[in-house]
């Protein structure tokens, strides 16, 4: 493929996307959009749009988990590793009460949001239902890694809440879609037409109202406050942690939509949902907040790239 080629194909994923979310964050500067709107609609795509747009996905593509088990089994244990990569090393660097800020930043992809909307532009379907598998192994993963961290820098004397931890995983409506949709493309079920229907318009809802939504949440003004540590975090989050996950994946034989799959979800930018759970847990909120702004605005360009090497390479 030529050198215009690839770089034509790495723009029509990316930049959509990002205009998109960068469209958010214009609305709410213009005032066209406000924290009501932003929340309404992140609960809407949570909660029944993303669900229905997964469960959809995996059961018309009939994406069968014991088909991909390497691809569940590698994503699995690199978040772990790079978890457990970038915990260890943080110990150096990072006083003990940012750390858990730090390592959750570095490690945590936007797996529900930006993830998946790029695995869809790249690949269509069948992008969208191998993405959908990553989310459901790795979000989890996230969630319990993440309140071990927050809650062992901190050491104010707070238990982790691992009860309420395992009850929203288990809750969680796209891992409930993501089970169901395993299930249903499995034993070839087909809804009715009218609910298909029905379904679908509320699916195709999802990407740009959640990638607006994730813009208007986004604070340009917390930029003024950015740190040497929230900028290093985000360079480890966007170039660190996809380079030590898609190496591997190369080595491992993961070719086309597997691995650019992997790439797409390691390499998005810093989850919303870790400030979050940084502000409940007694966090360095502003840290958090700061390590998601620059993470989403910077991630345009580092995905791009990399995205650009794996086409180049003809390894998607």
């Amino acid at each position: 493929m030529s050198y215009w080629s690839a770089f034509e194909y790495c723009l029509a994923v990316t930049v959509p996307v990002f205009l998109i979310v960068f469209l958010g964050s214009f609305l709410k500067f213009k005032k066209q959009i406000d924290e009501g709107f932003v929340a309404g609609a992140s609960s809407l795509v949570f909660n029944i749009c993303l669900p229905l747009l997964i469960f959809l996905s995996i059961m018309e593509n009939k994406v069968s988990l014991l088909n991909h088990l390497p691809l569940v089994m590698f994503c699995v244990a690199a978040a772990v590793l790079s978890f457990l990569l970038f915990w260890s090393m943080s110990s150096n660097w990072v006083a003990n009460e940012d750390r858990g800020v730090v390592v959750q930043g570095a490690f945590r992809s936007n797996l529900g949001i930006i993830g998946i909307a790029l695995c869809a532009k790249g690949f269509g379907g069948q992008g969208l239902a191998i993405g959908a598998l990553i989310l459901s192994v790795v979000t989890p993963i996230y969630n319990v890694l993440s309140v071990y961290a927050l809650n062992f820098s901190q050491n104010n004397g707070r238990q982790a809440p691992w009860l309420k931890t395992l009850k929203d995983i288990v809750r969680n409506p796209l891992i409930i879609a993501i089970i169901l949709g395993l299930l249903a493309g499995q034993l070839d079920f087909k809804l009715p037409k009218v609910l298909y229907d029905a379904g679908t318009y509320l699916a195709n809802m999802t990407l740009p109202l959640a990638l607006i939504a994730i813009g208007g949440a986004i604070s340009v003004r917390e930029l003024r406050h950015s740190s040497a540590l929230s900028i290093w975090t985000v360079v480890v989050k966007l170039w660190v942690t996809p380079v030590i996950v898609v190496i591997p994946a190369y080595w491992l034989g993961f070719r086309g939509v597997e691995i650019g799959c992997i790439l797409l979800m390691f390499a998005s930018p810093t989850a919303t949902a870790s400030f979050v759970m940084v502000r409940t847990m007694g966090g360095n909120y502003q840290l958090a907040s700061n390590i998601i702004v620059l993470s989403t605005i910077f991630s345009v360009l580092s995905i791009s790239l990399l995205l650009y090497l794996l086409k180049l390479l003809a390894l998607i």
